[in-house]
Protein backbone atom coordinates (compact mmCIF):
# COMPACT_ATOMS: atom_id res chain seq x y z
CA UNK A 1 0.00 0.00 0.00
CA UNK A 2 1.07 3.61 -0.60
CA UNK A 3 2.07 5.58 2.48
CA UNK A 4 2.26 9.37 2.19
CA UNK A 5 3.36 12.45 4.52
CA UNK A 6 4.04 14.82 2.38
CA UNK A 7 2.34 17.08 -0.18
CA UNK A 8 4.49 16.88 -3.49
CA UNK A 9 2.52 16.07 -6.25
CA UNK A 10 1.13 12.11 -7.06
CA UNK A 11 0.19 9.89 -9.88
CA UNK A 12 -3.59 10.12 -11.06
CA UNK A 13 -5.11 6.81 -9.80
CA UNK A 14 -3.07 6.56 -6.64
CA UNK A 15 -4.86 4.63 -4.11
CA UNK A 16 -3.44 5.54 -0.73
CA UNK A 17 -6.70 4.49 1.66
CA UNK A 18 -8.19 1.31 0.05
CA UNK A 19 -11.20 -0.50 0.87
CA UNK A 20 -12.14 -3.76 1.21
CA UNK A 21 -15.36 -5.48 -0.62
CA UNK A 22 -14.69 -8.88 0.45
CA UNK A 23 -13.66 -9.66 -3.19
CA UNK A 24 -17.02 -9.41 -4.63
CA UNK A 25 -17.57 -10.97 -7.87
CA UNK A 26 -19.42 -7.25 -9.23
CA UNK A 27 -20.54 -6.87 -12.78
CA UNK A 28 -22.59 -4.08 -13.62
CA UNK A 29 -26.29 -4.30 -13.46
CA UNK A 30 -26.81 -1.03 -15.89
CA UNK A 31 -25.89 0.03 -19.06
CA UNK A 32 -26.26 3.49 -18.16
CA UNK A 33 -26.37 5.98 -15.15
CA UNK A 34 -26.93 9.56 -15.35
CA UNK A 35 -26.97 11.77 -11.93
CA UNK A 36 -27.71 15.42 -10.81
CA UNK A 37 -25.50 16.02 -8.43
CA UNK A 38 -25.51 18.98 -5.56
CA UNK A 39 -22.70 21.78 -4.77
CA UNK A 40 -21.70 22.23 -0.90
CA UNK A 41 -20.64 25.26 0.77
CA UNK A 42 -18.00 24.92 3.39
CA UNK A 43 -19.13 26.65 6.41
CA UNK A 44 -15.69 25.77 8.94
CA UNK A 45 -13.91 23.44 10.40
CA UNK A 46 -14.09 22.21 13.83
CA UNK A 47 -10.68 22.09 14.50
CA UNK A 48 -8.41 23.95 11.53
CA UNK A 49 -5.21 22.59 13.54
CA UNK A 50 -6.07 19.14 11.95
CA UNK A 51 -5.53 20.05 8.19
CA UNK A 52 -1.86 20.77 9.06
CA UNK A 53 -0.41 17.83 9.26
CA UNK A 54 -0.66 14.75 6.05
CA UNK A 55 -1.16 11.90 7.96
CA UNK A 56 -1.56 9.71 4.28
CA UNK A 57 -4.27 12.03 3.57
CA UNK A 58 -5.95 10.89 6.19
CA UNK A 59 -7.31 14.76 8.15
CA UNK A 60 -9.80 14.94 10.46
CA UNK A 61 -10.72 18.31 11.69
CA UNK A 62 -13.91 18.02 10.57
CA UNK A 63 -16.62 20.61 8.86
CA UNK A 64 -19.86 21.75 8.65
CA UNK A 65 -21.42 22.31 4.64
CA UNK A 66 -24.60 23.22 3.36
CA UNK A 67 -25.86 21.66 0.05
CA UNK A 68 -27.53 24.05 -2.69
CA UNK A 69 -29.17 22.99 -5.87
CA UNK A 70 -25.93 24.25 -8.13
CA UNK A 71 -25.91 20.88 -9.93
CA UNK A 72 -23.52 18.99 -12.22
CA UNK A 73 -24.73 16.21 -14.61
CA UNK A 74 -22.72 13.35 -14.87
CA UNK A 75 -23.43 10.18 -17.32
CA UNK A 76 -21.38 6.87 -17.29
CA UNK A 77 -22.11 3.97 -19.93
CA UNK A 78 -20.34 0.40 -19.93
CA UNK A 79 -18.14 0.14 -23.19
CA UNK A 80 -17.07 -2.68 -24.78
CA UNK A 81 -12.98 -1.96 -25.49
CA UNK A 82 -12.16 -1.96 -21.77
CA UNK A 83 -11.19 1.70 -22.41
CA UNK A 84 -11.64 5.14 -20.07
CA UNK A 85 -13.37 7.68 -23.10
CA UNK A 86 -14.09 10.99 -21.82
CA UNK A 87 -16.36 13.57 -23.50
CA UNK A 88 -14.18 16.41 -25.44
CA UNK A 89 -16.86 18.88 -24.05
CA UNK A 90 -16.49 17.55 -20.38
CA UNK A 91 -14.10 19.69 -18.55
CA UNK A 92 -10.74 18.52 -15.99
CA UNK A 93 -10.23 15.39 -17.30
CA UNK A 94 -7.33 14.36 -14.91
CA UNK A 95 -10.09 14.60 -12.18
CA UNK A 96 -12.38 12.61 -13.97
CA UNK A 97 -10.09 9.82 -15.09
CA UNK A 98 -8.98 9.29 -11.28
CA UNK A 99 -12.86 9.24 -9.87
CA UNK A 100 -13.13 6.36 -12.50
CA UNK A 101 -9.69 4.37 -11.54
CA UNK A 102 -10.32 4.65 -7.85
CA UNK A 103 -13.55 3.11 -8.52
CA UNK A 104 -12.16 0.24 -10.80
CA UNK A 105 -9.77 -0.46 -8.11
CA UNK A 106 -12.49 -0.15 -4.89
CA UNK A 107 -14.87 -2.53 -6.81
CA UNK A 108 -12.14 -4.49 -8.34
CA UNK A 109 -13.23 -4.26 -11.97
CA UNK A 110 -11.83 -3.80 -15.50
CA UNK A 111 -15.04 -2.63 -17.24
CA UNK A 112 -14.63 0.16 -19.84
CA UNK A 113 -16.44 3.67 -19.44
CA UNK A 114 -17.87 6.57 -21.31
CA UNK A 115 -18.24 9.42 -19.47
CA UNK A 116 -20.13 12.97 -20.04
CA UNK A 117 -19.88 15.60 -17.55
CA UNK A 118 -21.49 18.68 -17.90
CA UNK A 119 -19.42 21.09 -15.68
CA UNK A 120 -18.89 23.85 -17.91
CA UNK A 121 -19.93 26.78 -15.90
CA UNK A 122 -18.23 26.14 -12.53
CA UNK A 123 -15.44 27.93 -10.95
CA UNK A 124 -12.69 25.87 -9.95
CA UNK A 125 -10.86 26.92 -6.39
CA UNK A 126 -13.23 29.26 -4.94
CA UNK A 127 -14.59 27.66 -2.27
CA UNK A 128 -17.25 25.70 -3.85
CA UNK A 129 -16.01 22.38 -3.86
CA UNK A 130 -15.83 21.80 -7.44
CA UNK A 131 -12.68 19.50 -7.51
CA UNK A 132 -14.31 17.18 -5.08
CA UNK A 133 -17.77 17.42 -6.07
CA UNK A 134 -16.49 16.28 -9.66
CA UNK A 135 -14.90 13.13 -8.22
CA UNK A 136 -17.49 12.45 -5.79
CA UNK A 137 -20.76 12.71 -8.56
CA UNK A 138 -18.38 10.37 -11.27
CA UNK A 139 -17.39 7.92 -8.18
CA UNK A 140 -21.28 8.22 -7.57
CA UNK A 141 -22.48 7.33 -10.84
CA UNK A 142 -19.77 4.23 -11.44
CA UNK A 143 -21.29 3.09 -7.84
CA UNK A 144 -24.62 3.25 -9.46
CA UNK A 145 -24.05 1.08 -12.10
CA UNK A 146 -23.04 -1.47 -9.64
CA UNK A 147 -26.02 -1.36 -7.32
CA UNK A 148 -24.18 0.69 -4.63
CA UNK A 149 -22.31 -2.00 -3.10
CA UNK A 150 -20.08 0.76 -1.58
CA UNK A 151 -22.25 2.27 1.35
CA UNK A 152 -22.58 6.08 1.22
CA UNK A 153 -20.24 6.56 4.78
CA UNK A 154 -17.75 3.94 3.10
CA UNK A 155 -17.70 5.91 -0.23
CA UNK A 156 -17.67 9.53 1.63
CA UNK A 157 -14.53 8.09 3.40
CA UNK A 158 -12.71 6.45 0.38
CA UNK A 159 -13.09 9.33 -1.78
CA UNK A 160 -12.10 12.35 1.11
CA UNK A 161 -8.79 9.76 1.51
CA UNK A 162 -7.69 9.28 -1.67
CA UNK A 163 -8.36 13.12 -3.08
CA UNK A 164 -6.54 15.02 -5.19
CA UNK A 165 -6.77 18.13 -7.59
CA UNK A 166 -5.49 19.14 -10.75
CA UNK A 167 -2.20 20.61 -11.40
CA UNK A 168 -2.28 22.94 -14.99
CA UNK A 169 0.29 21.06 -17.24
CA UNK A 170 0.15 17.89 -15.85
CA UNK A 171 -2.85 15.81 -16.40
CA UNK A 172 -0.92 13.06 -15.15
CA UNK A 173 -0.38 14.28 -11.80
CA UNK A 174 -2.83 15.54 -8.99
CA UNK A 175 -1.99 17.62 -5.73
CA UNK A 176 -2.63 16.27 -2.45
CA UNK A 177 -5.02 19.25 -1.49
CA UNK A 178 -6.64 18.18 1.88
CA UNK A 179 -10.06 16.44 1.52
CA UNK A 180 -12.62 16.26 4.91
CA UNK A 181 -15.30 14.67 2.79
CA UNK A 182 -17.96 17.56 2.46
CA UNK A 183 -18.53 17.06 -1.37
CA UNK A 184 -19.28 13.20 -1.16
CA UNK A 185 -21.52 13.84 1.71
CA UNK A 186 -23.11 16.39 -0.32
CA UNK A 187 -24.77 13.73 -2.42
CA UNK A 188 -24.55 10.80 -0.27
CA UNK A 189 -26.29 12.14 2.82
CA UNK A 190 -29.70 13.96 3.20
CA UNK A 191 -30.12 17.32 4.68
CA UNK A 192 -28.84 20.50 3.28
CA UNK A 193 -27.08 20.78 6.76
CA UNK A 194 -24.39 17.92 7.31
CA UNK A 195 -22.15 17.90 9.91
CA UNK A 196 -19.05 15.48 9.53
CA UNK A 197 -16.22 14.81 12.23
CA UNK A 198 -13.35 12.49 12.69
CA UNK A 199 -12.12 10.67 9.74
CA UNK A 200 -14.66 11.82 7.33
CA UNK A 201 -17.72 10.43 8.91
CA UNK A 202 -21.27 11.78 8.70
CA UNK A 203 -22.69 12.54 12.72
CA UNK A 204 -26.01 14.70 12.20
CA UNK A 205 -27.99 16.06 9.59
CA UNK A 206 -31.03 18.05 9.19
CA UNK A 207 -33.29 19.83 6.65
CA UNK A 208 -33.07 23.46 6.08
CA UNK A 209 -36.80 24.92 5.40
CA UNK A 210 -37.36 26.70 2.27
CA UNK A 211 -37.92 29.81 3.36
CA UNK A 212 -34.39 30.43 3.39
CA UNK A 213 -31.82 30.35 0.43
CA UNK A 214 -28.28 31.11 -0.14
CA UNK A 215 -26.31 33.82 -1.22
CA UNK A 216 -23.12 32.96 -2.41
CA UNK A 217 -20.53 35.87 -3.99
CA UNK A 218 -17.27 35.84 -5.15
CA UNK A 219 -15.04 39.14 -5.68
CA UNK A 220 -14.80 40.00 -9.24
CA UNK A 221 -11.25 40.80 -9.26
CA UNK A 222 -10.54 37.36 -8.54
CA UNK A 223 -8.36 35.29 -10.53
CA UNK A 224 -8.33 31.62 -10.97
CA UNK A 225 -5.21 29.91 -9.00
CA UNK A 226 -3.70 27.08 -9.45
CA UNK A 227 -3.79 23.87 -6.67
CA UNK A 228 -0.68 23.41 -5.87
CA UNK A 229 0.11 27.12 -6.21
CA UNK A 230 -2.74 27.49 -3.84
CA UNK A 231 -1.11 24.41 -1.71
CA UNK A 232 1.82 25.97 -1.68
CA UNK A 233 0.82 29.37 -0.02
CA UNK A 234 -1.64 27.33 2.45
CA UNK A 235 1.64 25.69 3.62
CA UNK A 236 3.30 28.35 4.56
CA UNK A 237 0.10 30.06 6.63
CA UNK A 238 -0.24 26.13 8.87
CA UNK A 239 0.94 27.88 12.05
CA UNK A 240 -2.22 30.29 12.06
CA UNK A 241 -4.78 27.08 10.85
CA UNK A 242 -2.31 25.38 14.01
CA UNK A 243 -2.76 28.19 16.93
CA UNK A 244 -6.20 28.67 15.65
CA UNK A 245 -7.32 25.34 16.54
CA UNK A 246 -5.32 24.65 19.58
CA UNK A 247 -7.11 28.02 20.99
CA UNK A 248 -10.50 27.28 20.25
CA UNK A 249 -10.85 24.05 19.36
CA UNK A 250 -12.80 23.08 22.48
CA UNK A 251 -14.71 25.93 23.20
CA UNK A 252 -15.87 25.14 19.23
CA UNK A 253 -16.61 21.24 20.63
CA UNK A 254 -18.61 22.84 23.50
CA UNK A 255 -20.64 25.03 21.55
CA UNK A 256 -21.02 22.12 19.06
CA UNK A 257 -22.07 19.69 21.63
CA UNK A 258 -24.19 21.92 23.84
CA UNK A 259 -25.85 24.40 21.50
CA UNK A 260 -25.54 23.23 17.97
CA UNK A 261 -26.80 19.43 17.54
CA UNK A 262 -29.57 19.97 20.20
CA UNK A 263 -30.72 22.98 18.00
CA UNK A 264 -30.57 20.81 14.70
CA UNK A 265 -32.98 18.38 16.13
CA UNK A 266 -35.47 21.05 16.43
CA UNK A 267 -34.59 22.43 12.95
CA UNK A 268 -33.05 25.75 14.23
CA UNK A 269 -30.05 26.77 12.20
CA UNK A 270 -29.19 30.20 14.48
CA UNK A 271 -27.11 28.33 17.14
CA UNK A 272 -25.08 27.05 13.89
CA UNK A 273 -25.28 30.53 12.36
CA UNK A 274 -23.47 32.16 15.80
CA UNK A 275 -21.16 29.75 15.76
CA UNK A 276 -19.78 29.92 12.18
CA UNK A 277 -19.85 33.75 12.87
CA UNK A 278 -17.65 33.50 15.79
CA UNK A 279 -15.40 31.72 14.25
CA UNK A 280 -15.48 32.80 10.67
CA UNK A 281 -14.88 37.07 11.68
CA UNK A 282 -13.58 36.74 15.64
CA UNK A 283 -11.28 33.80 15.92
CA UNK A 284 -9.27 35.00 12.74
CA UNK A 285 -10.18 32.42 10.28
CA UNK A 286 -11.24 34.54 7.38
CA UNK A 287 -7.52 36.17 8.35
CA UNK A 288 -6.01 33.18 8.22
CA UNK A 289 -7.61 32.08 4.76
CA UNK A 290 -6.46 35.52 3.06
CA UNK A 291 -3.65 33.82 1.69
CA UNK A 292 -6.00 33.00 -1.25
CA UNK A 293 -7.49 36.66 -1.61
CA UNK A 294 -5.45 39.50 0.03
CA UNK A 295 -9.16 41.54 0.41
CA UNK A 296 -10.94 38.85 2.24
CA UNK A 297 -10.70 41.17 5.71
CA UNK A 298 -11.59 43.49 4.45
CA UNK A 299 -14.70 42.45 2.99
CA UNK A 300 -15.92 40.47 6.30
CA UNK A 301 -15.44 43.82 7.64
CA UNK A 302 -17.96 45.75 5.42
CA UNK A 303 -20.42 42.66 5.40
CA UNK A 304 -20.45 41.53 8.91
CA UNK A 305 -23.45 43.71 10.29
CA UNK A 306 -25.59 41.37 7.42
CA UNK A 307 -25.32 39.09 10.61
CA UNK A 308 -24.80 41.59 13.69
CA UNK A 309 -28.29 42.90 12.15
CA UNK A 310 -30.08 39.92 11.61
CA UNK A 311 -30.36 39.87 7.56
CA UNK A 312 -28.80 36.94 7.42
CA UNK A 313 -28.68 34.09 10.14
CA UNK A 314 -25.35 32.95 8.59
CA UNK A 315 -22.55 34.85 7.12
CA UNK A 316 -19.02 33.23 6.36
CA UNK A 317 -16.59 32.23 3.85
CA UNK A 318 -16.67 28.92 2.31
CA UNK A 319 -13.86 26.80 2.65
CA UNK A 320 -10.84 28.98 2.42
CA UNK A 321 -12.70 31.34 0.00
CA UNK A 322 -12.89 33.81 -1.38
CA UNK A 323 -16.02 32.74 -2.09
CA UNK A 324 -18.84 34.59 0.67
CA UNK A 325 -22.40 33.31 0.87
CA UNK A 326 -25.14 34.25 3.36
CA UNK A 327 -27.81 31.60 4.30
CA UNK A 328 -30.89 34.07 4.80
CA UNK A 329 -35.20 34.89 4.05
CA UNK A 330 -33.79 38.09 2.32
CA UNK A 331 -31.44 37.11 -0.32
CA UNK A 332 -32.17 40.49 -2.46
CA UNK A 333 -30.58 42.28 0.52
CA UNK A 334 -27.79 40.43 1.00
CA UNK A 335 -26.87 40.10 -2.82
CA UNK A 336 -27.25 43.95 -2.97
CA UNK A 337 -24.55 44.13 -0.25
CA UNK A 338 -22.10 41.92 -1.76
CA UNK A 339 -22.86 43.25 -5.46
CA UNK A 340 -21.74 46.57 -3.65
CA UNK A 341 -18.42 45.08 -2.42
CA UNK A 342 -17.65 44.28 -5.71
CA UNK A 343 -18.73 41.01 -5.67
CA UNK A 344 -20.46 38.66 -8.64
CA UNK A 345 -23.64 36.93 -6.77
CA UNK A 346 -25.31 33.75 -7.32
CA UNK A 347 -28.50 32.82 -5.52
CA UNK A 348 -29.43 29.37 -5.20
CA UNK A 349 -32.15 27.58 -3.04
CA UNK A 350 -30.87 24.85 -0.58
CA UNK A 351 -31.19 21.07 -1.43
CA UNK A 352 -32.30 19.02 0.96
CA UNK A 353 -31.76 15.48 -1.13
CA UNK A 354 -29.37 13.16 -1.91
CA UNK A 355 -27.84 12.94 -5.56
CA UNK A 356 -30.64 12.10 -8.13
CA UNK A 357 -30.90 9.05 -10.69
CA UNK A 358 -32.09 11.00 -13.70
CA UNK A 359 -31.49 8.44 -15.82
CA UNK A 360 -30.85 4.41 -15.88
CA UNK A 361 -30.50 2.10 -18.74
CA UNK A 362 -30.71 -2.10 -18.87
CA UNK A 363 -28.56 -4.51 -21.22
CA UNK A 364 -30.42 -5.38 -24.09
CA UNK A 365 -28.65 -9.12 -24.07
CA UNK A 366 -26.73 -10.46 -20.75
CA UNK A 367 -23.33 -9.84 -20.69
Amino acid sequence: MNKKVDFLPFKVGTVFNPIDLQSLDLRPKFKTIEIKYPSRLNAMALDPSKIAANDNLQYSPGEIILKIQIYKKVKVSIIDNGGIIIDEKSKRHSLIKHATLLMRKALNVSDGYGIEVENENEIRHAGLGSSSGLISSVACAINEIYGNPISPDDLIQYLAQNHGEEIDGEPNLLSPVQCIGGSAAAGLSSGGLIVLAGKNRVIAHMNIGNEYAAVIGIPSDFKELDSQDLLKEEIKNFDKFIQCGKKYGSLISYRMLHSVLPAMTQGDIRPLGDLVFDYRFDMGSIENCSYCYSRLPEIAQSIRFLKEDGVADMLAISSVGPAFFAITKQPEKCSEIFQREGMVTHTAEIDNQRYQVLNRSIFTKKL
